[in-house]
């Protein structure tokens, strides 16, 4: 039963009718009589019954205390009517001339007596069973038969009690006995019981000191005796406070779980064996009375002991329910449960510990439990058992000799008195901690491979307390192997390398996995090391590889940095190998490894900036045309001119075509730029219609990218141009590795009416293969490739072309003799800084106009 509460304002009304109707009842016997007293108390009586009714039909939260309350302060009230009825008609019974049954005054003790007990009983907590109850009636009554047992042999027998008079007090022995048990069980549960017991029994005690006056015909001077404590023991037994705990368990009599309370009936009972000695002795018999009582009593104890017998096995029984509950719970548990003294020794554990742990209670029990415990732990965690109640993770040994991780929670009871221990649960987490163990290795490690990622490298850079430089490397065209032989063979070529990386790696270098294609290597053996410890897997990452059948074939970069702890972010170091990284691919296959400096950052940044930029500067009207003359030799007439387009942008300043058209391919911008170039070349060669000598039309020559010339809309677009095929000049550098369908596109290029020229020759890896395999108009040899030799050598590189079929342009001449040179060698075209620089139209109007006016 869940404890409960009368808000201390309900209980004061509850009371508080009581206690004033008796106070005026107490003043109105001192100063009128009895009768008033009497009618002020039974009006009390009332007021204590409605307010008992109210308690009974409310309904709340509160409504399992209300019912016995209720039903406490019902009885109270009913037999304060029936007391004050008594009180009042007292006097009447008094005089002769009032026509009074002279049983009234004992039918009201009956009544008093019955009903003050049934409260008193209600307001006391009750036993769970019948048998209890039984128990606790016999114990009041076998009490109450034994003090008139006593009395009678002592003081009544001898004083002729007979009548209404020995009705009288053997009912009020045994309302005295029932009140006292019933106080005596209820004081340990409701506060206030005594008080309530002390008002029942004095006002039993009064209503039978007002019959024996009445039965006697004392004089009437003798009922304010008895009319005040009648009064005044309602008052106390009117008190209805809440109670303390909760009812008895089944068999129980108390909290404490003292079942028969031998000393309420043995006190009793040891006075009646000597006040029947005593009587034995003086008298020499017992009358009938004596011995009925004797007898009664004896089968009353008899009785009793028979149903504390009955209760006793069925508190057992309670008791061995909750025991194998308790054990089932216990066993079924997958925690471990041990007890432990004041010395942490080991007294009892749980069945568990020999299925879940291995320990057998022979190796546990009556030995210090610290003894499991990992060395390395034992004085933390006996200091944390001694501390109280706590949660603890410690290695515990198990009974085959492994340490388990566990974690204890850890209840000291040692003040319990029923456990007197300190309770530990123990719960064996070893799966618990592996499978955190797998996921931070999931977490930092790459699953295909096996290095750590890239989150785990910076976790150890940031704990990294020592120099070291980190290597990062590239495999390039891994993506081409995924396109081209699936994902299969890629995911075995990363295997391999990572195998490649792992041989090579020295004791203390950790290899790391950062994305598709790039690694890292973290060494600590200076800039000297790392560099020969990155040329060396430059060189073992490009040899073939030979998976699955397939010999594939990746180049790979890589970039250093140096890492002080300390110096900024711990993944500093890591983005300027990365930076270095991309520095040595945008340098092109087959480069020493590249340090991260100053340098390398301005330019990468140059470049992320182009690569945003880029996209919008056609639209914001950014780019311009650079034209450059192609000139006659040697005569120095104008042939055609070059077409190159200029970027200006705010912060970039003016950037060449060379910097922004690879970005532009790599974007796929490479057509809309085509595009654009033809339609204002076209245009301005249109303004300078009739500027060639001779008045011939300029041919227009310009650079496309492989991606250009590659992509199936380039003919198209030539075609799509309205500037006549037959004027425009298409320079390429071959590309590495080469298109495979590079002489179909030349061919058809050619049959659109245009012309070809390669560019580059003598300074790109060209071999003179390529003349003769590829449809070429033109070859654009750069000066350098003549520089330093005599004119022999440069005809004998024209005259091989001229075999071929294909003129000879020298690119970048910039003086006299470098002029005589190439024209007495019979190369017959050329540009440079020494006729024109690439410079605005406007500039370039201005040559023609001067080469006109030569010519004439």
């Amino acid at each position: 039963m869940r404890e409960t509460r009368l808000d201390p304002s309900e209980e004061r009304i509850a009371v508080l009718p009581v206690s004033v109707t008796l106070s005026a009842a107490a003043l109105i016997t001192a100063l009128a009589g009895l009768i008033p007293a009497g009618v002020a108390l039974a009006v009390a009586g009332l007021v204590a019954a409605a307010r008992a009714a109210g308690l009974l039909l409310r309904r709340g939260p509160d409504s399992s205390w209300n019912r016995p309350a209720g039903a406490g302060l019902a009885f109270c009230g009913v037999s304060t009517v029936a007391a004050g009825v008594a009180l009042a008609v007292a006097p009447h019974a008094m005089f002769p001339d009032v026509p009074l049954p002279a049983e009234l005054p004992l039918i009201g003790l009956f009544f008093v007596a019955g009903t003050f007990l049934a409260g008193l009983f209600h307001l006391a907590a009750q036993p769970a069973t019948y048998l209890g109850r039984v128990r606790r009636l016999l114990d009041g009554v076998g009490i109450g038969v034994l003090l008139f047992f006593i009395a009678w042999l002592v003081v009544f027998q001898a004083a002729g009690l007979k009548g209404a008079g020995l009705t009288a007090v053997l009912v009020a022995s045994v309302a005295v006995g029932a009140a006292v048990v019933g106080t005596m069980r209820a004081a340990p549960m409701r506060p206030g019981a005594v008080l309530r017991g002390v008002g029942v029994l004095v006002t039993i005690v009064a209503q039978t000191a007002l019959i024996l006056i009445l039965d006697y015909h004392l004089s009437a001077a003798w009922l304010p005796l008895a009319g005040v404590p009648l009064v005044a023991g309602p008052l106390l037994a009117g008190r209805v406070l809440p109670p303390r705990g909760t009812a008895e368990a089944p068999g129980t009599a108390s909290p404490d779980g003292s079942f028969a309370r031998y000393p309420l009936l043995a006190l009793p009972l040891a006075a009646a064996i000597v006040a029947a000695a005593y009587h034995l002795v003086v008298a020499g018999r017992f009358d009938a009375l004596s011995a009925a009582l004797a007898i009664v009593g004896v089968l009353i104890l008899a009785v009793r002991e028979a149903l504390a017998v009955a209760d006793v096995r069925q508190y057992a029984r309670w008791l061995a329910e909750r025991e194998a509950r308790f054990r089932a719970l216990v066993a079924g548990s997958a925690d471990v449960t041990m007890m432990l003294d004041d010395t942490l020794v080991v007294r009892w554990q749980s069945p568990a510990a020999a299925r879940r742990l291995g320990l057998a209670d022979a190796d546990v029990v009556g030995r210090p439990l610290l003894d499991r415990v990992h060395p390395d732990e034992a004085e933390a965690v006996g200091a944390a058992l001694r501390g109280g109640d706590t949660l603890i993770e410690a290695r515990l040994g198990d009974g085959f000799g492994v340490w388990r991780d566990t974690e204890w929670s850890v209840s000291d009871q040692r003040a319990d008195p029923s456990v007197r221990a300190v309770v530990v649960h123990v719960r064996d987490i070893s799966q618990r901690r592996q499978l955190e163990h797998a996921l931070r290795q999931v977490a930092r490690s790459d699953q295909l491979t096996g290095l750590a990622n890239r989150a785990e490298l910076r976790r150890l850079l940031a704990e990294r307390t020592v120099p070291c430089v980190l290597v990062v490397l590239g495999l390039d065209g891994l993506s081409s192997v995924n396109q081209l032989r699936g994902h299969e063979v890629g995911d075995a070529v990363l295997v391999e390398a990572v195998r490649r990386l792992r041989a090579a790696l020295s004791p203390g270098e950790l290899a790391a996995r950062l994305s598709g294609d790039q690694f890292a290597v973290l060494t600590a053996g200076g800039a000297v090391h790392a560099q020969m410890t990155a040329s060396r897997l430059l060189t073992l990452l490009s040899d073939p590889y030979p998976v699955l059948g397939v010999a594939s074939h990746l180049s790979a970069s890589a970039g250093l940095a140096e890492h002080v702890a300390g110096e900024g972010p711990s993944d500093r170091a890591l983005s300027r190998a990365e930076l270095a990284l991309q520095r040595a691919r945008q340098l092109g296959p087959a480069q020493p490894p590249q340090w991260y400096d100053e340098a390398t950052t301005a330019q990468l940044r140059r470049r992320l900036t182009i690569e945003q930029d880029l996209p919008g500067a056609l639209a914001r009207g950014e780019l311009d045309l650079l034209f450059q003359p192609v000139v006659e030799l040697p005569s120095g007439r104008v042939a055609g001119v070059e077409a190159r387009p200029r970027w200006r942008r705010a912060g970039l300043g003016a950037v060449e075509d060379a910097e922004f058209l690879p970005v532009a391919d790599q974007l796929g911008l490479h057509l809309e730029l085509g595009a654009w170039l033809l339609a204002a070349a076209g245009r301005q060669l249109a303004v300078w219609g009739g500027a060639a000598p001779a008045g011939r039309p300029l041919w227009l020559a310009f650079t496309v990218s492989p991606a250009m010339l590659a992509h199936d809309g380039f003919v198209d677009l030539l075609a799509a141009a309205g500037f006549p095929p037959s004027l425009l000049v298409v320079q390429f550098t071959v590309p590495d590795p080469e298109l495979p369908d590079l002489v179909d596109r030349l061919t058809a290029v050619r049959m659109l009416g245009a012309r070809t020229a390669l560019d580059g020759f003598g300074v790109q890896a060209t071999s003179l293969s390529l003349l003769r395999r590829l449809p070429l108009d033109l070859v654009r040899v750069d000066r350098r490739t003549f520089a330093g030799a005599d004119t022999a050598v440069v005809a004998a590189v024209v005259n091989l072309a001229r075999q071929l079929g294909v003129d000879v342009a020298v690119d970048g001449v910039r003086d006299d003799d470098e002029q005589r040179t190439i024209a007495a060698a019979g190369c017959r075209l050329a540009q440079g800084p020494l006729f024109c620089a690439p410079s605005v139209p406007e500039r370039v109007e201005a040559y023609l106009d001067t080469q006109r006016t030569t010519m004439h």
